[in-house]
């Protein structure tokens, strides 16, 4: 199993297409290449995803435009660039995703590592599609995220093989002789005690363990620390726990969202999602400290396993120099608990997919991460 990843600097598309042939030096044809794009135009989006296409040939292709890209130990996000990553995989089976509309799909999970999907925002459904997913291959991770360049429908740019569209999705199965670890670190941590959700509708809360849930903001901000006090000020976030029992309640076991508004006549508050009766919740402040520790924390575990083959990286574009204060903060944490000599690549989303627990969803503010090795039948 090899891994290579290249970025380049170039914004012609053909000189784009040179320069990473160039940079991965191929041989022999790759079984995945995997492509992220910020465009100067969006015309040039499309040309730079089918020429790297055309110019590497391998045999199964995605890729999509982004607001940022990471490669080669770096995080770009003011200019343009492109970051590829591309892949030799001998015994595993890269296959295009199925139509998941047919209702004779068949995902079935014997041999199935996981699944790689880029989805355009303005034409995807992502929850239902996860959901989807979650149906045909239970407790199978899904990683990637959500296309980032576009402001506006139809100007995202998404490239399946010979196939470049501006809606819809792209992704491909992994089957076979690999072994697929996931992290998503959401960087955020708990303020206040954990509520039980006594009365909903669709996405607004009406009642925290029998009381206005505004009110019970205030009585957490009241309790909370003057530093978490200007972290709330800032935005609130609310954790959805995606356990059955609350003593199961703890690290990871949250589902993060924003915290919309709030009706001071009612009291209740609006989340962005949908919330549900009986559900645990508990509100969430982000700080960079928080999500480094985070982020470090859950990659302590690699320094045990076999070395990595690569990893695709999918962060929030909330993250970045603007929430750290300097450069390259995420790729440089799993640069140093991978090793530099692992190909890091990725893009900066709108969105970012991965699994908590044995079910896959959409996050916001987190980096997403799918690390490669060989399965235990490689050579």
């Amino acid at each position: 199993m090899e891994f290579v990843s290249a970025v380049s600097l170039e914004t012609e598309p053909a000189r784009v297409a040179r320069d990473i042939q160039d940079q991965l030096a191929a041989e022999a044809p790759f079984d995945l290449v995997v492509v992220f794009v910020r465009p100067e135009t969006d015309p040039a989006g499309a040309d730079i995803l089918a020429g790297l296409r055309e110019q590497l040939t391998p045999r199964r292709f995605i890729g999509c435009t982004a607001g940022g890209v990471v490669g080669a130990g770096r995080e770009i996000e003011d200019q343009a660039a492109t970051a590829v990553l591309a892949a030799r995989l001998p015994g595993v089976h890269v296959e295009p995703l199925p139509d998941l509309d047919d209702d004779d799909v068949d995902l079935r999970p014997d041999d199935l590592q996981a699944c790689i999907v880029l989805v355009d925002p303005f034409s995807t459904a992502t929850e239902a599609l996860l959901n989807r997913l979650d149906q045909l291959a239970p407790g199978i991770p899904v990683i990637g995220g959500v296309a980032s360049w576009a402001s506006a429908p139809g100007r995202n740019r998404l490239a399946q093989d010979d196939e470049v569209t501006n809606s819809g999705l792209v992704g491909v199965t992994l089957r076979g002789n690999v072994r697929v670890s996931t992290i998503v670190s959401q960087g955020c941590r708990p303020v206040g005690d954990w509520f039980t959700v006594t009365g909903s509708r669709s996405n607004l809360i009406q009642e925290l363990d029998g009381k206005p849930p505004l009110e019970v903001l205030q009585e957490v901000f009241a309790e909370a620390s003057a530093d978490d006090q200007k972290l709330m000020r800032s935005g609130i976030l609310l954790g959805r726990g995606v356990v059955r029992q609350p003593d199961d309640l703890g690290h990871g076991s949250f589902l993060i969202r924003v915290v919309l508004g709030a009706d001071r006549e009612s009291g209740a508050i609006s989340v962005a999602d949908r919330m549900r009766e009986g559900e645990y919740v508990q509100f969430h402040v982000r700080d960079a400290q928080s999500a480094r520790d985070d982020l470090e924390m859950l990659l302590t575990p690699q320094v045990f396993e076999e070395s990595a083959a690569g990893a695709l990286l999918f962060t929030c574009n909330g993250r970045g120099e603007r929430f750290f204060g300097e450069r390259d903060a995420d790729v440089a944490i799993i640069g140093n608990a991978l090793g530099e000599q692992v190909p890091v690549t990725g893009f900066f989303c709108g969105g970012e997919i991965g699994p908590i627990g044995s079910a896959n969803f959409v996050h916001g503010y987190t980096a997403s991460l799918a690390v490669f090795r060989p399965g235990s039948g490689a050579g």
